[in-house]
C-alpha cells in the first residue's frame, strides 16, 4: 500500500512537470497546438492583408482630329425659321419653284464657293459675256436674302456656268444686285444672311427649267 501511494505521488508530480493537466495525455506531446483534450485546435485565423487600391477615374474622352477646312465662317443648310413667303422679291419670285437640288456653302480666302447637285444637269442657255466678245452657257443664278428695315430682299447677284460654282465674296454688293433698296448694300461682319441657288431667273425668257435649292444661312465673316 505504501508504494502504491508513493507511485500515485511521483506520477503526479510528472504530471505536473510536463505541462498536461489530463492524465490521459502524458506521455504524448502536449503542446500549445492542441487542446486540454488533446484534440488539434481546427479553429481558423484569418488573416487581413491590406492592400493599396488604386481607383482609377476614367472620362469619356473626345478626341477631335483638326484637319484643314476651307470653310471660314458658320452655315446651317436647313434654316427652319426662314420664309420665302416674306421675301420682297428683286428678280424673278421663284418660291414656288421646286427644290431639286442641295446646296452647302464654304466661304475660304476671299472666295465663296456654292456647291449644288444640280450644277451639270440644270438645263444651260447663252448670254453674252461681259467684255462682249463672245457667248457663254450659263444655268444658274445665286441669290442673297438680306434683312433691310425689318423686311427681308432677295436678289441674284451673278451668272453661274455648270461646274462654276465659286465666286469673289467682291460680287455679293449692290453693285451686282443691281435693284434698290439693295443697290448701295455691302454685307457687314457678323450679318445674318441667306444664300439660295435657282435656275436662271435674272433675265426673262432664258430657261424653261424651274429649279432651286434649299437655303442656307451664313453668318458674314
Amino acid at each position: 500500500m505504501v508504494i502504491m501511494l508513493r507511485l500515485g505521488v511521483l506520477l503526479a508530480v510528472v504530471l505536473s512537470l510536463s505541462g498536461c493537466s489530463d492524465m490521459w495525455c502524458w506521455p504524448f506531446e502536449c503542446s500549445s497546438s492542441k487542446s486540454s483534450s488533446g484534440v488539434a485546435d481546427t479553429s481558423t485565423t484569418t488573416t487581413t492583408s491590406t492592400s493599396d487600391t488604386t481607383t482609377t477615374s476614367t472620362s469619356d474622352t473626345t478626341a477631335t482630329s483638326t484637319s484643314d477646312t476651307t470653310t471660314t465662317t458658320s452655315t446651317d443648310s436647313s434654316p427652319s425659321e426662314f420664309d420665302l413667303s416674306k421675301v420682297t422679291w428683286l428678280h424673278t419670285d421663284v418660291s414656288s419653284w421646286p427644290v431639286t437640288s442641295t446646296l452647302t456653302v464654304s466661304i475660304s480666302n476671299g472666295t465663296m464657293c456654292l456647291n449644288f447637285s444640280g450644277t451639270s444637269t440644270w438645263p444651260t442657255a447663252q448670254i453674252l459675256h461681259t467684255n462682249g466678245t463672245h457667248n457663254i452657257n450659263v444655268n444658274a443664278n445665286p441669290w442673297v436674302f438680306v434683312s433691310v428695315g425689318g423686311k427681308w430682299y432677295g436678289g441674284t447677284w451673278e451668272w453661274m456656268t455648270p461646274n462654276g460654282n465659286c465666286k469673289p465674296l467682291s460680287k455679293i454688293e449692290g453693285g451686282h444686285i443691281k435693284r434698290a433698296p439693295l443697290t448701295d448694300w455691302n454685307p457687314k461682319t457678323g450679318d445674318t444672311l441667306y444664300f439660295m441657288v435657282s435656275s436662271l431667273a435674272r433675265g426673262a425668257n432664258l430657261n424653261n427649267y424651274h429649279g432651286r435649292t434649299n437655303v442656307v444661312k451664313v453668318t458674314w465673316p
